[in-house]
């Protein structure tokens, strides 16, 4: 199984939410695990952006190099531009970088989109029936 994680996610085990690292430890164990670049730049602003930085980026690097790292490229571009264009029409709009993911997610072919902000994944019809929360995804496992 493919699963995505959104930045949500990550932000938890930093955060040291204990069933949540369980999750992705067991994700990381016995199925493939991919996060967005877009992840990656938002999990290290946030560590950069605090006084003891250097610690806080070591430890969010070894974080996220736990996970299969998805590249923007003119692929997942062109599928950020469809997912834009569809929610601007419905009046559905969500932030660029959820955008990104939902793509990456989509372009990977992800079985799975994890994450703690499923009302706004769930704006994406194909995406619907594949947004679970952790604590949802525990049971599905």
């Amino acid at each position: 199984m493919r699963v995505f994680l959104d930045t949500s996610v990550i932000v938890d085990v930093d955060r040291g939410k204990k069933k949540v690292i369980d999750i992705c430890r067991k994700l990381t164990a016995q199925h493939e695990a991919l996060i967005s670049t877009v992840t990656v730049s938002e999990i290290l602003t946030g560590s950069y952006l605090r006084k003891d930085y250097t610690k806080a980026v070591t430890k969010a690097k070894k974080v996220l190099g736990q996970f299969s790292w998805v590249n923007l490229n003119g692929t997942v571009a062109e599928k950020i531009a469809q997912l834009n264009a569809y929610l601007i029409t419905e009046g559905q709009l969500i932030e660029y970088q959820d955008q990104a993911i939902a793509a990456s997610c989509l372009i990977t072919g992800s079985d799975i989109l994890l994450t703690e902000n499923k009302e706004h994944f769930s704006r994406i019809p194909v995406l619907k029936d594949k947004v679970f929360a952790p604590e949802e995804l525990e049971r599905k496992l």
